[in-house]
């Protein structure tokens, strides 16, 4: 009898608190890549650009744009790869003497590559941050976990001078997007770029590990991690898509949020560290994050490692859009269980085709309306927030934007 009545209160406290909950408005929180606003024409100028993205004005203009969406959240992207846009000392270059020829520059709009935000008058990262404090919002990082965003030019000098950490295959063939966490060397300079972050004193950090630039535990075949897998297992390691080896390679990525964590803990005000991942299917997809992303996510919450987790796209099933929406949110707060935030999507970049154009194509429905049904099931199912991946200029339309914003200022 005893045990049912403690049952029965804990049960009675979990609809109070889901009951709070939908009293409140969700946490709206923008991912900010100022540098995707670089080349937005002006349709009343050909030949010029609505923003200037190397000022701050130009930030300014652009957080502007992003606020209508509501968001109370925003976080600014501080780099592209591991190219720094901010006056890092950690990351910077010594000299320059003409083009790097180790770092190809691929031939786009002429604007993109001429920016140079580690470079700007005004350090600009910096400087959003502290615009968006004005506004009395709460900023942040959008912080990839990647090194290279899919492109050698944007390979920051750190990796540049340093090949002997590069990762490498099973094969033996070095793969130079990244430098490997488990070389001492590598771990401590990535820590001192936290370091210069945590300097400009975020209340977020979101490190996003769906953006990888194409690493995977696939290309973690470097010799400190293959002689921990042999004194552990006395054999040599299996292919890269055995989850045995995943969950190895996990294990230095686990520490680094680990380190993490005791950073920010350090930190007055401390920061909160959000975690980010995709695509997620019924049972919270544990298996398929670890081979994609190399982290175990439910153990780092349930190391209590991290402040939140951020679902940025789920798998659901194009012939019950919503209903298997609200069954995937389900699972993955009965796997947090509490002890965490809990974030869901609102994503209107379609790449993984599970944003909002493809739920207005399988539903009928606006994307306005799509986004009303969103923000709904996300309230029920007792979550935290939604994510805006990414706020570009009008990738949000005009009825999604209303849609939250009536969401952020709902009483």
């Amino acid at each position: 009898m005893k045990q049912m009545l403690n049952g029965l209160i804990v049960g009675l406290l979990a609809c109070v608190a889901v009951a709070e909950q939908g009293d409140k408005p969700l946490e709206i929180m923008a991912l900010v890549d100022h540098y995707d606003f670089a080349a937005v024409g002006d349709p009343q100028k050909p030949g010029h650009y609505l923003y200037d993205t190397e000022t701050s004005e130009g930030c300014a203009k652009i957080l502007d744009h992003v606020l209508l969406t509501g968001a109370q959240t925003v976080l600014w992207r501080p780099e592209s790869g591991s190219m720094m846009r901010y006056h890092s000392k950690e990351e910077s270059f010594l000299i320059r003497r003409g083009m790097d020829k180790r770092r190809m520059i691929l031939h786009q709009e002429p604007v993109y590559t001429w920016v140079r935000y580690g470079e700007s008058e005004v350090d600009l990262i910096n400087y959003s941050l502290g615009l968006i404090r004005e506004r009395g919002l709460c900023c942040g990082f959008h912080w990839p976990f990647e090194e290279t965003h899919w492109a050698g030019w944007t390979f920051g000098p750190y990796n540049l001078e340093h090949p002997q950490y590069w990762g490498m295959t099973r094969e033996g063939v070095p793969w130079s997007g990244r430098t490997s966490l488990a070389f001492p060397e590598a771990m401590a300079h990535k820590m001192r770029v936290a370091d210069e972050l945590m300097d400009m004193k975020p209340e977020v950090i979101f490190i996003d590990t769906w953006r990888n630039g194409g690493w995977s535990p696939r290309v973690e075949y470097v010799k400190p991690q293959v002689d921990r897998w042999k004194a552990r297992y006395g054999t040599e390691p299996p292919p890269p898509n055995d989850l045995k080896w995943c969950e190895h390679v996990s294990e230095t990525i686990h520490e680094w949020y680990r380190l993490m964590r005791a950073r920010m803990d350090k930190q007055n005000p401390r920061p909160r560290l959000l975690v980010g991942f995709q695509l997620v299917g019924r049972g919270g997809s544990r298996d398929a994050v670890l081979r994609n992303c190399g982290i175990d996510w439910p153990k780092l919450v349930e190391d209590k490692l991290v402040d939140g987790i951020v679902v940025m796209g789920v798998a659901w099933d194009r012939k019950r859009p919503m209903e298997s929406t609200r069954e995937i949110y389900q699972d993955v707060m009965d796997m947090c269980r509490g002890k965490c935030q809990v974030f869901f999507p609102v994503q209107a970049y379609n790449f993984t085709r599970v944003g909002l154009e493809a739920y207005a194509g399988a539903t009928g429905l606006s994307e306005g309306k799509v986004t009303e049904e969103l923000l709904k099931i996300t309230r029920e199912v007792g979550a935290d927030g939604v994510v805006l991946e990414v706020v570009d200029h009008e990738n949000y339309r005009p009825d999604v934007r209303k849609a939250l914003w009536d969401e952020a200022h709902r009483k």
